[in-house]
Formats: structure tokens, C-alpha cells, sequence
């Protein structure tokens, strides 16, 4: 593959890194053009993964004041689950045969999207913050930071949708989702790192757009209102959701 190749990848991670920042669903992105390129979409996937945490790691430490503010749990813990979960999720995917994997990419993203959009309408509860509602929310909490290791892409989606349960606005579910995914990448990346089926050469060119993506990703999402940041999250991962299915 040659340079033009190397750039148009470095720009795809740009663009995922503030998607990433803005709504969650970037690697979605890098998954679609790495797999019209050619490359299987398991390799695909965690490469994606590997390559877009350096800048995922800086959106969640510009967001890291916000955890002070999370109801479902304290943040240490709730950090420490993201972490052992997301490790456990990547040793799955591992697992995992390609068109297994292939098959299941559209439902998932669709399946989180759905979730996102219900939860909205759910009215907050002022039980949220009790002791009993916060180890429910930590145990739903625990599948979410497994299947972010699995499937980083979807995984934005069911986070914000349970803050959103937790009785987070968009805008603070939108910093929190950023810590929490950031959590969950630090324990996955260490297990495809060291499998022996990432593509570095990509991998070096998706993380360096990633840094710049996420740094620009997070300045405006500032400057974005709740309401529309929901739609945004929506819109975008129907419209994924359908361009899958299509392929």
C-alpha cells in the first residue's frame, strides 16, 4: 500500500477520533474503510482499537474532572471495572472467528443506537443516587466495559444510554462516556497489543489523526447543546447501522 493509502488512513482517524469525542462510534468508521481495503474486520476492529486509544486516552484525561459527578458508583472502582472488563472483552474477541464477528458488527451497532434513543425517554428518577440503584447501575456497568473490549465501536452507544438511565444530561453522559471509554481501552489495548494480530503500519498512521481528531473532537464538543448532542448520537448510529447492513 502506498503513501496516499497512509494518508487518507491518518485522516480517517482524525475524522473517528472527534467522532469519538463528539458522540462514540469512530471506530465504526475505521472498520468500514480498513475492511473495503481488504483487511478482515476482526484484525480490523482491534487495530482500530489499538490505534484510536492514545487519542481516546486524551479525551477521557480532558474529561477526567467530570467523574467527580458519576452516579454509578464511586470512581475508582467504577475505573477499575472499566479497565478488568475491557481486558476480558479483547481476550473474547480473540476468540472470536472472522465471519462470527463479520455477521454480528450491524446488529450490534443498531442494538446500541436503540438503546440510546429509549433511554431518552425515560424520566429521571431521584433514586438514582441511592446506595441500592448504584450497585445495579455498577453490575449493568460490567457487561458494558466487556463488550467495549469486544466491540469498541457500539460501545459509546450503551454507555451514554445507561448514564442516561443514571440521570446524566447529554453533555455530562458525553465527558463521562469519555473517561469510561478511555478506562475500558486501557485494559483492552494490552491483549491485542500483544496477540500478534494488529497491523501496526496502520495502526501508526490511524493513532497520529487520532491524537489530532480527539484534541479538536473535545474543543467542540464544548460548544455543542445537549439536545442536539443526542440526535447527533442517534443519527449517526442508524445511518452506520444501515450503511452495514448494505454491505
Amino acid at each position: 500500500m502506498g503513501p496516499e493509502f497512509y494518508l487518507v488512513i491518518f485522516l480517517v482517524g482524525a475524522l473517528a477520533a472527534s467522532i469519538n469525542a463528539l458522540a462514540g462510534g469512530g471506530p465504526i468508521l475505521t472498520l468500514g474503510i480498513l475492511s473495503l481495503a481488504g483487511i478482515d474486520p476482526r484484525i480490523a476492529s482491534l487495530t482500530s482499537t489499538v490505534a484510536l486509544s492514545p487519542g481516546q486516552l486524551v479525551a477521557g484525561w480532558l474529561a477526567r474532572r467530570s467523574l467527580s459527578k458519576i452516579r454509578l458508583g464511586a470512581p475508582l472502582p467504577i475505573l477499575a471495572l472499566a479497565t478488568v472488563g475491557g481486558a476480558c472483552g479483547a481476550a473474547l474477541l480473540l476468540l472470536t472467528s472472522s465471519p462470527a464477528f463479520s455477521a454480528m458488527v450491524p446488529w450490534l451497532i443498531l442494538g446500541a443506537t436503540a438503546i440510546y434513543a429509549v433511554s431518552g425517554l425515560r424520566p429521571r428518577s431521584a433514586s438514582t443516587g441511592t446506595g441500592r440503584s448504584r450497585i445495579l447501575l455498577t453490575a449493568l456497568f460490567a457487561p458494558l466495559a466487556v463488550y467495549g473490549g469486544y466491540f469498541g465501536g457500539g460501545n459509546s452507544f450503551l454507555v451514554l444510554a445507561l448514564l442516561g438511565v443514571a440521570g446524566h444530561a447529554p453533555k455530562e453522559a458525553g465527558e463521562l462516556k469519555n473517561a469510561l471509554i478511555a478506562a475500558i481501552n486501557l485494559g483492552a489495548v494490552p491483549v491485542f497489543a500483544i496477540s500478534g494480530q494488529c497491523d501496526w503500519q496502520i495502526a501508526a498512521a490511524l493513532g497520529a489523526g487520532g491524537l489530532a481528531g480527539s484534541i479538536g473532537g473535545v474543543k467542540l464538543f464544548n460548544r455543542i447543546p445537549g439536545g442536539a448532542m443526542r440526535l447527533l448520537v442517534i443519527g449517526f448510529g442508524l445511518m452506520l447501522a444501515a450503511w452495514m447492513f448494505a454491505r
